[in-house]
């Protein structure tokens, strides 16, 4: 994936444009790992490439985990309506990705997408 292709991701995802993780969470209730890894790999290709230190991106990337964790926070309220169907058992592995890819990009540091750090693996 090269960078304006992963800045275009990040930024379709912010605006939960359909056709995005953050849409199929959100529109549809449905986890889709397809596009959980697209975006995860976003965040990573621009890290990859130094292309970090974007307050726009940074503000992007943070509001799509804000939104994740509220998204869960509301499957798991028993007084809210709101599911998300194929949320995966190990849903903290998908925090624990966009919280290190988000700390990642801040900091510029690829050590912080080593696969071995992360118990949740590609399928």
């Amino acid at each position: 994936m090269d960078v304006l292709r992963a800045k275009q991701i990040i930024l379709d995802n912010s605006q939960i444009s359909e056709g995005t993780f953050i849409y199929a969470l959100h529109e549809k209730s449905c986890y889709s790992e397809e596009l959980f890894w697209e975006y995860y790999d976003s965040i990573a290709t621009l890290v990859r490439n130094g292309d970090t230190g974007s307050s726009e991106v940074e503000s992007h990337i943070t509001d799509v985990y804000l939104k994740v964790l509220k998204y869960l926070v509301f499957h798991f309220d028993p007084a809210d309506n709101y599911t998300i169907s194929g949320l995966p058992k190990e849903y903290i592995g998908l925090i624990e990705r966009l919280e290190y890819a988000l700390a990642a990009y801040r900091n510029g540091s690829e050590k912080l997408l080593s696969e071995d750090i992360f118990e949740m693996k590609r399928q």
